[in-house]
This record gives C-alpha cells, sequence and structure tokens, in this order.
C-alpha cells in the first residue's frame, strides 16, 4: 500500500489527479445552497469542522506565496477583491471532505506507512537525500503546524489521495472512442480561400459636403467629445511632507546605533563534504587525505557525486543551523583550499573541504547614514500625515470648506480645467498636477456640483480632499470640428462595402461552377491561396476563424466572412474532406487517451463532490471567513 501511495506521487499519473482535483473543484465552486451556518466555525464537513484557525493557517499560506511571486505587490484586499480567497476556502473544505469520507470508509495509513512516506519527500532532505528533521520542522512552521499536527495533516493526505486514486485510477479510455476521435481531430479537409482587402481600394469618388455631414449624424456617437470637468483638491502625501521634515543628529546617531554596523562584512564558504555512518570509517578516511589522496578521488569513493557534494555560498549562521556550532567553526577556521578533521554533526560524521572563502563588500558608513536620515524622515513625514488627517476630519465636522481648510493647514489648494475621466484635457493631454491614481479620478467623477468633500485615501496611504466646480456633459463635437476625421472614416466603410460587393460578385459566381482561382484573378487586389488542413493542424498557415469555416461548411459549398485584421473580407470554399485510414502513432495515441482519461477522471471527481457536498453535508459560514479577513487585516495594522 504504502509503495502504491509513494510510487503515485511521483508519477505523472497522479500529478494530474491532484491537479484535477483541484482544477475542476475551481470550475464548479461551492454551491449556493450551502454557503450558511456551520456555527463559529468556517465550515461543517459531516461530523468535521473547518476552525478558523485552519481557514486563517490557509489564508496566509496560499497569501505568503502570492506575495512571493508578485514580488509583494498584491495585497489583502485584492485577493479579497478579486474571489481569491473564495477559491482557498473551496479548496480547503474539499479536502476535508474528501479525508472525511476516506476516514468513513475505514482507509487507514499506518506510522509506518506515514514515516516511509514523510522520509521519501525530497523537501524534508537535505543535500545528501536523507531525511531533515531540521526542514521537516522548518517547513511545518512556515505552514503554522506544530510537527505532530503536521504528521497528522499528512496522514490525512495520504488517506484523501487512497480515495481518490480509488475513484479515478481504473479509469480506462475504450479503443472505440479513442479511434472515432482520432478520425474527427485527423479529418484532413482541403478549401480554396480568396481575400478582398479593402485598404487597397482607391478608385472613390470624392464625397460632397452633404454626403459627409448625412455621414456624421448617422455616426454621431463616433464623434462624442467625453464629460468634461473643473475641480479644485488637495493632495497629502508622504514624499511631499518628507521635505517639509528636519532630522535631528541625536536622532541619526540612534538610528545608526539600532542598525547594522558599518564595518560588518558577511562572509560565506563554499565547501564539499564528505558523510560517514561512524567516526571509526571518517578518521581512516581523514588519515588517506593526511597521507595524499585528493578529496575528490574520496567523493567518487563514497558513491556520491562532485556536485551532491558540494555546497554554494553558506553564511556562518546558514552553517550553524545545518551542520552546528563545533562544525560552523572548523569550516570559518580553516583556510582556503583545506579540509577540516572529522566531525559528528547530527546525521554522523563529516569531514569539509573548504573551496572556497568569501566576504561580501562592507556598507560605507556614509551610505548608512544616508539610508538612516531618509529612514527618519519618512516616518516623521507618516506622522505629519497621519497628523494633518485628523485636523481635516476635525475642521471638515465643523463645516469647513476647501479653500478655509488650504489656508488653515497650510496646504497647497490646485485645481484642474476640463479634465475627462482618464486625466486628460480637451488637447488630449495629460493634465498637469492632476493624481493619475483610480481613486482619486473614480472619485472627481463620481462627485457633484456641491458635494462635501471627504477624506479619502489613494495609492500607498496618501490622502486627497476634492470638490467639483463645474460639469460639461457629453456633446457631439461640431461637424467643422471633426470634419477631417469624418471624411477618412467615410472613406474607410466605403472601401469596405466595395470590398464586400465584390466579394458577393465572387461567391455568386462561385456557385455557378466558376473556379476561384480564375475569379481571383480577374478581380483588382484579391488573392488565391488553397490549403489542407485539420482540427489540429498548429502550422498556421491559416487563421483560426478561417480554420473554423472550413469544418463547418459542407462540400461545394462557400462563405464570407469579414478580414480578422478588419481589412476587407475572404471568401472560403470547401473542395472536399478525407477521413484518415491509418492510426495514430503510438506515442500520439497514448497522449490522446492520457487526455480522455483525465476528462473522465475530471467529470468523476465532480460528480463525486458534488454527492458529498449534499450528503455529508456540507454548510459554509460566511460569516466567519470575513470575521477571519478582518483579524488578519487588524493584526497587520
Amino acid at each position: 500500500m504504502l509503495q502504491f501511495f509513494r510510487s503515485g506521487l511521483t508519477s505523472y499519473f497522479a500529478t494530474a489527479l491532484l491537479g484535477l482535483l483541484i482544477a475542476s473543484f475551481a470550475l464548479w465552486g461551492i454551491g449556493g445552497d450551502i454557503l450558511g451556518g456551520a456555527g463559529n466555525n468556517v465550515a461543517q464537513v459531516g461530523s468535521e469542522k473547518v476552525t478558523v484557525n485552519d481557514y486563517a493557517r490557509e489564508f496566509q499560506s496560499k497569501f505568503s506565496e502570492i506575495q512571493q511571486q508578485s514580488g509583494g505587490e498584491v495585497t489583502r484586499d485584492m485577493v479579497i477583491d478579486r474571489g481569491l480567497t473564495r477559491r482557498w476556502v473551496a479548496d480547503l473544505v474539499q479536502r476535508e471532505a474528501f479525508a472525511h469520507e476516506a476516514s468513513e470508509l475505514h482507509i487507514r495509513v499506518t506510522d509506518a506507512q506515514l514515516r516511509d512516506f514523510i522520509v521519501g519527500i525530497e523537501a524534508f532532505q537535505d543535500t545528501f537525500g536523507e531525511f531533515s528533521k531540521e526542514k521537516f520542522d522548518s517547513i511545518a512552521a512556515y505552514q503554522g503546524y506544530k510537527p505532530t499536527e503536521f504528521e497528522e495533516f499528512l496522514r490525512r493526505d495520504l488517506q484523501r489521495q487512497a480515495l481518490v486514486t480509488s475513484l479515478v485510477s481504473s479509469i480506462r479510455v475504450p479503443d472505440a472512442v479513442e479511434k472515432t476521435l482520432t478520425k474527427y481531430l485527423m479529418e484532413e479537409r482541403k478549401a480554396e480561400i480568396v481575400t478582398i482587402p479593402s485598404r487597397t481600394i482607391t478608385d472613390i469618388p470624392a464625397p460632397d459636403d452633404e454626403t459627409l455631414q448625412a455621414y456624421y449624424e448617422e455616426n454621431s456617437d463616433n464623434y462624442m467629445a467625453p464629460e468634461y470637468r473643473d475641480i479644485r483638491f488637495i493632495t497629502m502625501t508622504a514624499i511631499e511632507f518628507a521635505e517639509q521634515v528636519t532630522v535631528t543628529e541625536e536622532e541619526i546617531e540612534q538610528a545608526l546605533a539600532a542598525g547594522p554596523a558599518a564595518t560588518e562584512a558577511s562572509d560565506t564558504r563554499d565547501f564539499e563534504q564528505l558523510l560517514f555512518d561512524d567516526k571509526e570509517i571518517a578518521e581512516k578516511a581523514y588519515k588517506d587525505l593526511e597521507a595524499g589522496r585528493s578529496f575528490a578521488d574520496l567523493i567518487v569513493a563514497s558513491g556520491t557525486t562532485a556536485e551532491d557534494a558540494a555546497v554554494a555560498d553558506n553564511s556562518f549562521d546558514d552553517t550553524v543551523e545545518i551542520y552546528g556550532k563545533e562544525a560552523a567553526d572548523a569550516i570559518f577556521s580553516a583556510k582556503e583550499g583545506r579540509y577540516t578533521a572529522p566531525i559528528e554533526t547530527a546525521f554522523g560524521w563529516r569531514i569539509f573541504n573548504v573551496t572556497k572563502a568569501s566576504s561580501t563588500e562592507a556598507t560605507d558608513p556614509e551610505t548608512l547614514r544616508a539610508e538612516a536620515i531618509e529612514h527618519l524622515k519618512t516616518e516623521k513625514a507618516l506622522d505629519l500625515l497621519y497628523q494633518k488627517s485628523e485636523k481635516i476630519n476635525d475642521e471638515l465636522a465643523a463645516g469647513a470648506v476647501l479653500a478655509d481648510l488650504a489656508t488653515a493647514l497650510k496646504l497647497d489648494l490646485k485645481e484642474a480645467k476640463n479634465i475627462d475621466r482618464s486625466g486628460y484635457n480637451t488637447k488630449g493631454d495629460l493634465a498637469r498636477n492632476v493624481p493619475t491614481q483610480p481613486e482619486f479620478l473614480a472619485k472627481a467623477f463620481d462627485s457633484f456640483v456641491g458635494d462635501e468633500p471627504v477624506l479619502e485615501e489613494m495609492g500607498d496611504g496618501d490622502y486627497f480632499l476634492l470638490e467639483v466646480e463645474s460639469i460639461q456633459p457629453r456633446a457631439l463635437r461640431p461637424f467643422e470640428e471633426v470634419k477631417t476625421s469624418v471624411l477618412d472614416m467615410w472613406k474607410a466603410d466605403t472601401r469596405k462595402k466595395l470590398a464586400q460587393e465584390q466579394a458577393n460578385d465572387i461567391l455568386a459566381k462561385a456557385q455557378e461552377g466558376v473556379p476561384l482561382a480564375d475569379l481571383a484573378k480577374t478581380t483588382e487586389n484579391a488573392a488565391f491561396n488553397a490549403v489542407t488542413t485539420t482540427r489540429i493542424d498548429q502550422t498556421g498557415q491559416v487563421a483560426r476563424d478561417i480554420q473554423a469555416s472550413i469544418f463547418e461548411l459542407e462540400v461545394g459549398h462557400a462563405k464570407i466572412q469579414p478580414a480578422i485584421d478588419g481589412n476587407g473580407f475572404v471568401l472560403v470554399k470547401l473542395m472536399s474532406r478525407t477521413l484518415p485510414q491509418k492510426d495514430l502513432p503510438l506515442a500520439q495515441s497514448t497522449q490522446l487517451k492520457n487526455s480522455l482519461a483525465q476528462e473522465y477522471q475530471q467529470r468523476i471527481l465532480t460528480s463525486y463532490w458534488k454527492h458529498l457536498e449534499t450528503t455529508l453535508p456540507v454548510i459554509i459560514n460566511q460569516r466567519a471567513i470575513a470575521a477571519v479577513h478582518n483579524q488578519l487585516a487588524s493584526r497587520e495594522q
């Protein structure tokens, strides 16, 4: 049983199963009829409970992964607003449901099976492929578990995997299904294509003003001026306030004392290591080294490789954490190119050979001083920003207007005339001094003349207040102002109409039996092409929309469709279709069967989840989820 678990985890098949388990459930989601109840817990899954701590741990783990991937740009509010937390709740509840069902079906994992499973996981192994208790404990802590809790989590994971595997591992795709799908995918179709571009049509008579005026009125929506607004506003940013604050020499000295020393440099070591089960073997190897045998020779003799034996760029603290204080002292005391005496470590006796001793450049005092000053100014600016915001709220509560606030608190009162929703003026230029943050422009166009200003946040803790002075509604631009644009658009539409007339004429003659190749030759600017393609053709010889048309048409039929780039029209005629007579090559056949099997697996898992969702039942408490979000946010603040 254990071997079944372990081989399954490392196989493509099990990887696909776990991916399907998540993907299919994320697709179907959590039903609306179960979003309520569950007491003070996040969810009730049969007799089991998903606690707020369970979800908080899940949230922190998933959120940390996203932050690492995004470089810290993704915030909590963003993942909540975009619905990612709903997916995380679904994952958590679905895992618990399958684990609960596995337990109810008396699927068990013994201690011996669990131990073998854990020591076989690469993430828990050191550089020699041996189980590292330190790594296991560290990963458990990172995931928010105590070691014993993490063991039980993995036990339930194995139970769940056993259930999932039992549900889908026996699925086989019948040969008849594969052959039918092969014929569908590999069906070969021959088609002829005529392209009639519109942009190269030049023989267009010049329109008179009456024609252009009529076109302008018929297409008036294309010539509307956006809504413009005049606003007055105050902004407060930490950057602006940082320029106003000063720091004392005493504050700088205190900050430097609390920070890293300017004279410190970070030493690192590259080294090779030999691991021995007992002291006697290690001492024998040490004597061989002393007698002149090379370290590289001993590495080969130990059955490992130079790559596996090498460790690069380890600091003293890293070395202590992995190998212990005695080993770290010996490594950092040894000169480059020298080896240490045998040293006892957590997993046996080791000899280390220092291959490189490095020291990073120390930060100079002036750089540290500049960094300390910048940090102090930022902190003071944030404090000043907060104080100003409190005063503004007090003044607003007392009925102060924007101009009075600017005068009383010595803030700049700015204005912007005729700006649109994107911050551009009537000339199409980006208005100066207007913040481009979405929060600012949204507020400017959600407010009305006479609305009282409200202190709002934008960006990274910056603030603004604004009031709307006037609104110029969206209006039709005068004909004379847009006449050039009207002429250009009229020409483009006229070319398109002429191209369509040509396409219709070619289609009519083709239906009478005239070959498309001959029709293309007699039509100015038209281009002819004959293609042979299948549904899974990846050569790109025709655009996807044309390929779709080829497989929609009956033999001998034709259709006209707009060119995908907007340049005229394309006429497609299906000439013949041929079904494949041979089976797929073995590699492609296997790949197709795997894809079909995964589709069946996904459907079975989705159906089984729907069954569990109603029979256990599964109940989710949205209020508890919201409480977890609020609690985590308050901790950050």
